[in-house]
């Protein structure tokens, strides 16, 4: 019995919340969105080579690259905990097809702003935005639970999903993709749940020293409870209305220096 207390992550009183972990998500996505698009795409011109390379010549270009290093480094702590949230949420949602849809709308809503603000461009098919991975995150944990008895089903399906999010071109990959599968295979087991979901996490991050696994420190004090900040479904509107605004920003900025 104290084995499986020493698991237990739904223990009451102190500890990180469910709203917590999505805050500090969001703030952390922001920060990196802010660097990559209006740093790097609107400061540096990161539309235009020629403009750019001049642009990170000069001291100011410089400081502003140190600052663009310093925020994105910071920006990996988001995918992990929204990845974690995800299967969490997976977990405890009373329909599983409407958590799916509702995540593939937000991917939809925001596919085109994500293109505009990293390749100025309304489509572009190099790269789709984190929507898509994490609705195909809950069609993978849907075929591990359905496959639960049959180990070699579940993980080819994994491995299947992992596959079709590197074809697609979906945020963080084939990583991505097992990221939120070993999150959900372990999710008895915090030890293993916590390990796997940061050695996996360095590798998404080994541009950033690892920065990715940082979040797994949060997530170990997760306490099972939702919270009681008013963040609902913030999620779902936040992603591509703060793509929009950052968009504007440099729109904007160039249409008044120019």
């Amino acid at each position: 019995m104290t084995g499986l207390n020493a698991l237990d992550t739904k223990k009451k009183g102190g500890g990180v919340s469910a709203d917590l972990l999505k805050l500090l998500a969001l703030v952390s996505m922001t920060i990196d969105h802010y660097a990559a698009i209006v740093i790097y795409n609107g400061n540096l011109y990161g539309f235009d080579s020629e403009y750019y390379q001049m642009a990170i010549a000069t001291e100011k270009g410089m400081q502003l690259m140190r600052i663009y290093h310093i925020f994105r480094t910071i920006g990996r702590l988001a995918f992990p905990i929204f990845a974690f949230l995800l299967t969490e949420g997976f977990i405890h949602t009373k329909d599983r097809k409407k958590y799916f849809l509702r995540v593939l709308f937000m991917g939809l809503c925001a596919e085109i702003p994500f293109d505009l603000c990293l390749f100025n461009q309304w489509f572009d098919f190099s790269a789709q935005n984190i929507g898509f991975t994490l609705a195909l995150g809950i069609a993978t944990m849907f075929l591990m639970k359905k496959y639960r008895r049959k180990p070699f089903l579940k993980w080819t399906s994994v491995l299947g999903c992992a596959a079709l999010s590197e074809l697609l071109h979906f945020d963080y990959g084939a990583l991505g993709i097992l990221l939120i599968a070993v999150l959900y295979n372990f999710r008895k087991e915090k030890a293993l749940r916590i390990a796997s979901g940061a050695f996996l996490s360095v590798l998404l991050s080994l541009g950033n020293f690892g920065a990715a696994a940082c979040s797994f420190l949060p997530i170990f004090f997760y306490n099972g409870e939702k919270g009681r900040l008013p963040l609902g479904r913030v999620l779902y509107f936040y992603y591509p209305l703060h793509l929009i605004f950052f968009y504007l920003l440099i729109y904007l900025g160039a249409k008044i220096t120019a």
